[in-house]
């Protein structure tokens, strides 16, 4: 990690080198329209996307800390490393304990759920979201109760040209450096490609991650009470509540292949929520109009 990234990141508590917590800043969990919002969950966890720049997703930290101050933050990153060092989902599973350790935490018995809510962006926050379930079921044997779950720029639909193309997106930008990178990452993209589907005959990553996030035997939704708060158990027939965050103008994930996946999860019993910008790049619908962006977080954070 560079001296940048390390300053950037002083004031969060460093579980590993890509999760990060956020513990909370108040013991009450009453928010400033405590009339007409619910509290907070518990646990907020953001999964960023490939090679996220540290200044920009410092500002996604900030402000749900701001409009949650009672809930902690886990917030994970995603990089080449994540990809490519960790092959298998027993080493995924290494990666993401912290993450997992921290959801167990506050559970004082083998009914108890702390309940989360999810904010992922691009694919690469879709494959960290979908190998925390995974590693989740795997330490519980039961799926991650969640309150709600956005979902930033994603998800694209699995093709050896877009990954190299989102797997390029945070490449340096000296010229030299960045062709040298785009070639490795075309050998290892296209030959992995030929290894899963000519000769092992597996599922995409991506693909994996698209149906784990909707897999209800890994992440089912909390349950609201009439006091609207959460319990422990979903027993009242409470469904995940969904939103896509998405525009026309994306280069990296087209608006289709979102919608692709909202109609699915539809199908599988999602509230789902479509939100499409006009005009704004691959994971810049906040910059473009924050105002908005953050106006729709409020809405899934305190539903």
């Amino acid at each position: 990690m560079s001296a940048t990234t390390e300053n950037t990141f002083s004031s969060f508590i460093r579980l590993s080198p890509s999760i990060y917590l956020v513990p909370p800043r108040t013991t009450t969990t009453t928010t400033p329209n405590a009339e007409t919002k619910t509290n907070p969950p518990p646990t907020i966890i953001l999964s960023f996307w490939y090679s996220a720049p540290p200044r920009a997703l410092v500002k996604y930290v900030a402000h749900y800390a701001q409009l949650a101050p009672s809930s902690r933050i886990i917030f994970i990153l995603s990089g080449p490393r994540d990809f490519y060092l960790y092959p298998t989902l027993a080493s995924h599973r290494r990666r993401l304990k912290p993450a997992i350790d921290l959801l167990l935490q506050n559970q004082k018995s083998v009914d108890d759920n702390d309940h989360a809510y999810i904010h992922l962006f691009s694919n690469g926050g879709m494959f960290t979201t979908a190998h925390l379930l995974l590693a989740y079921k795997h330490a519980t044997g039961k799926p991650l109760r969640i309150s709600a779950m956005v979902l930033d720029s994603a998800p694209g639909v699995a093709a050896p040209s877009k990954s190299l193309r989102a797997l390029a997106y945070g490449l340096p930008q000296t010229l030299i450096i960045r062709q040298i990178g785009y070639g490795l990452l075309a050998m290892m993209v296209w030959g992995g490609w030929i290894v899963r589907r000519l000769l092992l005959r597996m599922e995409d990553p991506f693909a994996f991650t698209r149906r784990a996030t909707l897999d209800k035997g890994l992440v089912i939704a909390a349950s609201s009470s009439s006091n609207n708060n959460y319990k422990k158990k979903a027993d009242d027939g409470a469904v995940i509540k969904s939103c896509y965050i998405y525009s026309e103008s994306d280069d990296l994930v087209p608006w289709k292949d979102v919608e692709e996946h909202a109609a699915w999860a539809v199908s599988k019993g999602r509230e789902v929520d479509l939100e499409k910008f006009k005009g704004s790049p691959h994971v810049g619908h906040m910059r473009q109009d924050p105002e908005r962006y953050w106006a729709i977080v409020e809405r899934f954070l305190f539903h």
